[in-house]
């Protein structure tokens, strides 16, 4: 186990050195429907689920003298807005493939397969931005210029249906934490309970912040998350190494029986479609693709290969660190590993009670923005063209955040919405939209004269056509496979 520990110190050091020197600006304050249906960059930079309509803009952070961000706070804040707090449902996508230690070989493959597909989309949507004749403010922007305006809604549907699946899986997660914070902090009966934590933070919390106008004062909030990553793979990593979890451990006989370290019971599944559950949950941690255009018209100097230099740093890093919580998470559960890692830990557990605390607090830095991509994508939808006036904003804010609310009391586990997000609206916009569009903006130029035919070309038609397939195989079979997994264990 020990012989992980520079894989966490390289990965950690490279994030930290990639933003401290000139990544954590605040960013512009922009709250306005993009084009699609796509909100703007809003004013905080969002470090979400895996996902979600309301990524941290490239914006964030700019060179003072040109308004463009450099390479090295642009890799920072992509890798940002890719590692949110969807990586602690990792885990859970490896149990549900066993719990046999041998899981992790091909799980890692998964991951880093995902990861390198999700980055050749993310260049996709560059390299169309870059070829088109004007710059696209948004992904429903480019679908307008490069598809039709008439089939825009399926865009906007999926700005809609993505952050409504994030802030879902966010309303679970903190109802657990608070939970296990309020029984950390010696509280007894139904005020320790998650529904509680979800009725109290929803009415007292989010739905004022929800309410903002401007989310500046929210920028904070970032570095409380990149500090909850930092601490939150240190200790997962500490507890592993440790042994503090295993059987005989200082903290096995603290936890349920049911979260306890469990191994080699079910044993290894991951030639079965279970594994479609984990390649679902494997999407959502590199669901960043609505805010290509955001960085691509923001990197300083840009060009197709110094934006390909942003993208493959990012994602390399990131799939580093979604595997090193995978594997910690995974190395210290096993077959327990729950859809939020950190319910497995003991609330008598301080490490533990900090990183909730930490996470607690990136969640609900960050739901605002989530709702603002909710909001203003219904809004395009139901009531295009209409003047909406603050009450009846607020009054769709208290419907919206209400609908929320009521799902997650009733459903507890996060990783299934993470999971299922992934499997239908990662499917979606991670290897149809952007093929699709690479594929309608080369026809149009290869007519036009502007792009001659080659051996490569063809090849990148090719694939692009492959992915576009293989995005609705994935969708529709990794959407079964995560429910049944849910609802009927054992079926797959």
């Amino acid at each position: 186990m020990r012989s992980l520990s520079p894989l966490l110190l390289l990965a950690l050091a490279i994030a930290s050195s990639l933003g401290i020197a000139d990544g954590l600006s605040v960013p512009r304050s922009s709250g306005a429907l993009g084009s699609g249906g796509r909100p703007a960059a809003p004013a905080a930079p969002a470090k979400t689920f895996r996902g979600g309509a309301a990524k941290a803009t490239a914006s964030a952070s700019k060179d003072a003298s040109s308004g463009k961000s450099s390479l090295s706070a642009s890799a920072f804040n992509l890798i940002k807005a890719c590692v949110g707090s969807g990586v602690l449902a990792l885990p859970a996508g490896v149990a549900a493939i066993g719990d046999s230690r041998a899981c992790l070989g091909p799980a890692t493959a998964i991951i880093v397969g995902l990861g390198a597909i999700s980055a050749y989309s993310f260049l996709l949507l560059g390299r169309v931005n870059d070829a088109g004749e004007t710059e696209s403010a948004s992904l429903g922007d480019m679908w307008t210029k490069e598809v039709g305006a008439s089939s825009s809604w399926l865009v906007t549907l999926s700005c809609l249906l993505t952050p409504l699946g994030a802030a879902l899986a966010y309303s679970i997660m903190l109802g657990d934490m608070l939970s296990s914070l309020a029984q950390a902090a010696g509280v007894k009966g139904v005020l320790a309970g998650r529904r509680a934590g979800i009725l109290a933070i929803s009415s007292l919390v989010l739905y004022p912040l929800c309410n903002l106008k401007s989310l500046a004062a929210l920028a904070p909030v970032s570095m409380v998350a990149v500090l909850g990553v930092i601490a939150t793979a240190l200790f997962m990593y500490l507890r592993m190494a440790g042994g503090a979890y295993a059987a005989g451990g200082a903290f096995f006989d603290t936890v349920a029986p049911h979260l306890r370290a469990s191994f080699d019971v079910i044993g290894n599944k991951a030639y079965s479609p279970s594994i479609l559950v984990l390649g679902g949950m494997a999407a959502t941690a590199y669901l960043v693709h609505f805010s290509a255009m955001d960085f691509h018209n923001n990197l300083e100097d840009n060009n197709v290969k110094r934006f390909g230099t942003l993208v493959g740093v990012s994602f390399g890093v990131t799939a580093i660190i979604n595997v090193m919580f995978m594997m910690f998470g995974f190395l210290t559960f096993g077959g327990s590993s729950s859809g939020l890692i950190l319910n497995n830990y003991s609330p008598s557990d301080v490490g533990a009670s900090l990183c909730r605390l930490l996470t607690v607090i990136s969640l609900v830095g960050s739901y605002p923005i989530f709702m603002r991509g909710i909001r203003s994508s219904f809004l395009e939808l139901f009531r295009s063209g209409q003047e909406i006036t603050d009450g009846a904003s607020k009054r769709m804010t208290a419907a919206l955040l209400s609908t929320i609310t009521a799902l997650a009391l009733v459903m507890e586990n996060a990783g299934f919405v993470v999971g299922l997000t992934g499997a239908t609206m990662g499917s979606l916009i991670i290897y149809s939209i952007p093929p699709l569009l690479f594929l309608k903006s080369s026809s149009r130029r290869m007519a036009s004269g502007a792009l001659q035919r080659s051996k490569r070309l063809g090849f990148e038609r090719l694939l692009s056509k492959f992915l576009i397939g293989l995005g609705a195989v994935v969708g529709i079979l990794g959407g079964v496979a995560v429910v049944l997994e849910a609802f009927f264990p054992g079926t797959l």
